[in-house]
């Protein structure tokens, strides 16, 4: 009976292994073009370097399976037979919708879906708004297939009847069965860790090339996931100690000092109206004056010759509810998660509106969707933002498409209520359109995009919408006295297929520009490097306001500037400056730098890792 025991365990063991490899295998050719790249051999390679995380994944599974197969054989097999037949079921739908859903998130923002991310994955309206239709009915296909196969596999060699095991027959039988029970504790707990070897294993060990989408797929998202809770819980403490405590405090206050240095003022006034054009997704490759493709972003170049560009700004973070408290509050991304969903947290960072309410500005949010969408809605209204439109606050009234109000509609009715705004005022437009599920890029200009092709056609067509906003707004009596401030939330992947973690896929574009500028101030194109975190504490100097509360914050015109940035990732870093970069991935387990040298490297990784030491700090010790 024991060996019966482990032949059914093996069974269910074998059986997990299969269905990850499929899952893979279905991950893996969704994005064939890219992987291809390496050559028809890296599907096996990706097979053979996933068996250890898939190994793990499947050991974590196989505790139940375990204690139903044991207790079947002291009864006669039908019910836990029925029990193990479901539990399998249970765990593939899940199994399969999770690497199903991978591929959509993985489409979108080109990372694994970690816990914190799931927070936004439970909306589910915002979920089938913002996925494609030809996507959606791909991903259900897939995962319909992936369960019909399961389904049948699972009724054939896990029947309810006819192929239960034996009950045991003698006290030898059912001591041998105790002992191989026993035995396989253990061994299921060794199999989680991935050995005998003194670390743990961690997904470093299924990455094998260059290729992060390969990769990608080759880590079993069951396992990342699992992963990425258990550090999402050890977020409450200070995961990240590097250095003593003095040691890095002494070079983040280097590094974020609030000096008395003389401000470049590059603004007419010290109280213009303000307006924030939050462009949504937008890569600096978007824009040709930034390095990027040129002919797609027309009007946005005009507004370059006409203002002042950072042709070198990097965002802090990947995603939108990381971005939107970099520009408001200045505070950098956290590498799990982002401020702003921490509800007992979000209410302790700066804000800009709080800064500028005193001093008599009426404000404003706009946004064609859902701000319920990573907390964001809450964020904006714990800053008592006088008038906060979404999508459901025009009632209706506007026309609507699958995830919003796209921007040609809402940048015209943004520009109608600011010609009502009472001045000063201080209001900010996040814009959509260039989000999936790219509605308006179906049909447009660009046809060698590749999978990136919609993402670059609404880019297009945004672009043609700020044109037309701007020709509007120069007409308004308003507009000679307002500061617009064009900036990216975060970036996106484009054909160019930047690694995930690297600068160049934080690249973003950061303009100034707007009556309110001074004349010699407009056409420049600043190439050094400044962060998306900067935009607070440089507009507040130029308004003459303090800027104290925003610690992680760097006034880019004072006049002893010093250019770096720093972004995250999800468990990793990136630092910059203008002797090179630093780059560290911790769930992948590499560093890459811009010099190879230890020498050379050491005072980036030095900075790099004071900064994320001091943020976790700061956001744990301090309740933020």
């Amino acid at each position: 009976m024991a060996y019966q025991f482990i032949k059914k365990l093996g069974g269910v063991l074998v059986y997990y292994l299969l269905l990850f490899a499929v899952c893979r295998l279905v991950f893996l050719l969704y994005f064939y073009s890219i992987v291809s790249a390496e050559g028809h051999t890296i599907f096996f390679r990706s097979l053979y370097n996933a068996l250890h995380l898939d190994i793990s994944a499947a050991c974590y599974l196989l505790f139940i399976p375990a204690l139903i197969l044991f207790a079947g054989q002291f009864t006669q097999g039908r019910v836990t037979a029925w029990l193990l037949r479901a539990y399998l079921l249970g765990t593939t739908a899940f199994i399969a919708l999770l690497s199903v859903a991978e591929i959509g998130v993985y489409r979108e923002v080109h990372v694994k879906i970690y816990f914190n991310l799931l927070t936004h994955l439970l909306h589910v309206q915002e979920v089938f708004q913002s996925i494609t239709y030809s996507l959606l009915v791909v991903l259900l296909g897939l995962l319909a297939v992936v369960m019909f196969a399961s389904h049948k596999t699972i009724t054939r060699y896990f029947a309810t009847h006819g192929n239960h095991l034996p009950e045991a027959k003698s006290r030898t039988e059912s001591i041998k069965l105790l002992m191989a029970f026993v035995l396989t504790i253990p061994l299921l707990i060794l199999g989680c860790r991935g050995g005998w070897q003194p670390m743990p294993i961690n997904e470093g060990e299924a990455v094998f090339c260059n290729n992060q989408c390969v990769n990608a797929g080759t880590i079993n998202p069951l396992w990342n996931l699992m992963h990425s809770f258990i550090e999402d819980q050890r977020l409450a403490g200070n995961t990240y100690k590097f250095m003593p405590e003095a040691e890095a405090s002494a070079i983040v206050n280097g590094l974020y000092a609030k000096g008395n240095d003389t401000t470049r003022q590059v603004l007419k006034t010290t109280r213009p109206n303000i307006c924030f054009l939050i462009l949504e997704s937008w890569s600096a490759d978007l824009v040709a004056s930034c390095g990027g493709y040129k002919g797609l972003t027309p009007n946005f170049e005009k507004l370059v010759s006409e203002g002042y560009l950072f042709t070198n700004a990097v965002s802090a973070g990947h995603i939108s509810d990381q971005g939107i408290p970099a520009i408001l509050s200045g505070y950098p991304a956290l590498t799990f998660g982002s401020a702003i969903n921490q509800l007992g947290k979000a209410p302790k960072l700066p804000n800009l509106n709080q800064q500028l309410k005193p001093e008599g500005y009426y404000s404003s949010f706009f946004f064609g969707g859902q701000l319920i969408y990573g907390n964001i809605k809450n964020y904006i209204y714990q800053n008592n933002f006088d008038r906060v439109m979404e999508q459901e606050s025009f009632n209706g009234t506007l026309p609507e498409g699958r995830l919003g109000i796209q921007d040609s509609i809402l940048l015209p009715a943004w520009l109608d209520s600011l010609n009502r705004f009472p001045v000063p005022f201080f209001s900010c437009l996040f814009t959509m359109s260039t989000h999936s599920p790219y509605e308006m890029g179906q049909h447009g200009p660009v046809d060698w995009g590749g999978m990136e092709n919609a993402y670059l056609n609404c880019a297009s067509y945004s672009d043609r919408q700020l044109g037309l906003f701007f020709e509007a707004a120069k007409q308004q009596p308003w507009y000679a006295n307002t500061l617009f401030i064009l900036v990216a939330d975060h970036s996106h992947n484009t054909p160019h297929n930047y690694s995930y973690d690297s600068r160049e896929y934080y690249h973003i574009p950061l303009l100034l520009c707007g009556g309110a500028l001074k004349e010699e101030c407009r056409g420049v194109k600043d190439a050094r490097l400044v962060s998306q975190n900067y935009i607070a504490a440089t507009l507040l100097q130029q308004l003459q306001l303090p800027d104290s509360n925003y610690v992680w914050s760097n006034n880019v015109f004072a006049a002893g500037y010093h250019p770096f940035a720093f972004y995250t990732f999800n468990e990793g870093y990136g630092y910059t400056d203008t002797t090179g970069y630093y780059i560290w991935n911790k769930k992948f387990g590499y560093t890459r730098s811009s010099d190879t040298t230890a020498a050379a490297q050491a005072p980036l990784r030095k900075k790099g890792e004071a900064i994320l030491q001091q943020v976790m700090k700061d956001f744990t010790d301090t309740g933020l």
